[in-house]
């Protein structure tokens, strides 16, 4: 675990640019030393009159052009020193960033040089982590911080940004204050016992108590759809050699990543895209058609798409409609999830052997769809299917749950299920001393999203999973 008592004692630096070819670079540097450490390895072109260092001018920000130098001396390149002394920084301590060229062998020596100048390397998140404990942001906009980063399709990014804005937190804080506000009222009838709460009183509490209720679960089903948007979903497009998966994979691909044969059992491996549906990030998984095998790989292939669909959150199970209906097909239909599979029928341009009738009766729930790979007919409507499921999946919430969305959405449903159950005692005549108790809960429950109530493990956890050097 993080030592955070150390966090601000100690001059942290860090590449903040990808690694790479690139036009620019930038070394980010921050703590109490950052001003001395730059000026250790910076010399600003023209050096003021009065002589000193580039950083000995106004607490102001400032841009200054120079050079950087190593530790013996030696030029290493041209940069720009941009001065941020805190607290008007993204750390709220003294930040400085040196943005030379972008060549990986340039950005490794300037670094070196801030390193040996006595700076030290930056951790994961540690810049955003200080951010947090130095109170500029809160856990929640971190966490919004990390997933607009990672945002792949801009469907994502809107979310993250809506989240980042500080909307959600503003929510998040004014429904814990209005709890607080009511834990206020309880203690203060435990503090004073011949101040006995009126029943008016306390069906008033419960009242209100059930409207914080209602827009926290509100606001937990809004977290749970926009999940899938930052995590995406995994679909396996399973089915009998020769039904048409590689081509579907294609279609919804938009480009030819599958080889497409009438050969059956061209598909031998699975062959894995990611794919922008709707603004979701699908990972598609074609997979060898499922039959039984005598050739050795085509076995280990068959073997390789059950662990496919196994592993997957939605399933795509194809039939080939311009075929007579196999037993087969509709094993293969039947081994699938019945609330995460959608029925596929496909190469629908030709001519159809048996009606959608004949399937939709015999697979319980799965919807059924005819599509045509080939002209794109039915590729929308299958495109909102998976929507639909991927939105509609099953998550765990609980102790596993790590992610902004899971987190997030399991806090308030724990706040909103103990204020639940505050505005159920109230009426049932339950003590004021056990309504403390579940106020408690959501309180330290909505507190563990902004991070005032956030266990340790718990924030390392979550800023482990930024790059180095934001």
């Amino acid at each position: 675990m993080t030592d955070w008592t150390a966090c601000a004692a100690d001059t942290i630096a860090a590449v903040a640019t990808p690694l790479g070819m690139g036009g620019i670079a930038i070394v980010r540097v921050s703590g109490p030393d950052a001003r001395q450490v730059a000026d250790r390895v910076f010399r600003p072109v023209r050096r003021r009159r009065s002589g000193g260092s580039a950083l000995e001018h106004r607490r102001g920000w400032r841009a200054v052009y120079g050079r950087v130098y190593d530790s013996s001396g030696e030029f290493i390149d041209e940069a720009i020193m941009l001065s941020m002394p805190g607290p008007a920084s993204y750390t709220r301590e003294d930040v400085v960033e040196l943005s030379c060229h972008g060549g990986p062998a340039v950005i490794r020596a300037v670094l070196q040089a801030v390193l040996e100048a006595g700076a030290r390397h930056a951790g994961p998140g540690e810049f955003t982590k200080r951010a947090f404990l130095n109170g500029r942001i809160s856990l929640e906009r971190a966490e919004a911080i990390l997933q607009v980063i990672n945002a792949r399709t801009e469907r994502a990014r809107r979310s993250a940004s809506a989240f980042l804005s500080g909307e959600s937190g503003r929510m998040v804080q004014e429904s814990r204050e209005a709890v607080a506000q009511l834990m206020t009222i309880i203690e203060a009838s435990l503090d004073f016992p011949e101040d006995d709460i009126p029943e008016m009183q306390l069906l008033e509490i419960g009242n209100e108590a059930r409207r914080i209720a209602v827009d926290l679960y509100r606001a937990a089903s809004d977290t749970h759809r926009s999940r899938v948007l930052w995590e995406g979903a995994s679909v396996a497009i399973v089915g009998r050699p020769n039904v048409g998966k590689s081509r579907l994979l294609n279609a919804l691909l938009r480009e030819e990543r599958a080889i497409v044969s009438d050969r059956p059992g061209t598909t031998r491996d699975t062959v894995s895209e990611v794919a922008n549906i709707r603004g979701i990030p699908i990972q598609l998984i074609d997979t060898a058609g499922m039959r039984e095998a005598v050739d050795p790989l085509e076995r280990i292939g068959v073997e390789r798409a059950r662990g496919a669909l196994a592993d997957a959150d939605i399933a795509l199970a194809v039939i080939d409609g311009s075929m007579p209906l196999a037993p087969e097909d509709l094993a293969i239909v039947m081994s699938t999830p019945e609330h995460r599979t959608a029925v596929v029928i496909s190469k629908s341009d030709l001519s159809e052997a048996f009606a959608g009738e004949d399937v939709g009766g015999r697979v319980g729930n799965r919807r059924v769809l005819r599509v045509s790979a080939l002209t794109g007919n039915g590729i929308d409507q299958l495109e909102a299917e998976i929507e639909a499921l991927a939105v509609a999946r099953e998550v765990d919430f609980g102790e596993t749950a790590q992610s902004f969305g899971a987190r997030r959405a399991d806090c308030l449903g724990r706040a909103a299920n103990a204020l639940d159950e505050v505005a159920r005692a109230t009426g049932e005549g339950v003590p004021p001393d056990m309504l403390s108790i579940d106020l408690r809960v959501a309180i330290d429950a909505l507190g563990e999203i902004t991070g005032q109530t956030a266990r340790e493990d718990i924030i390392d956890r979550i800023f482990e999973q930024f790059c180095v050097g934001k």
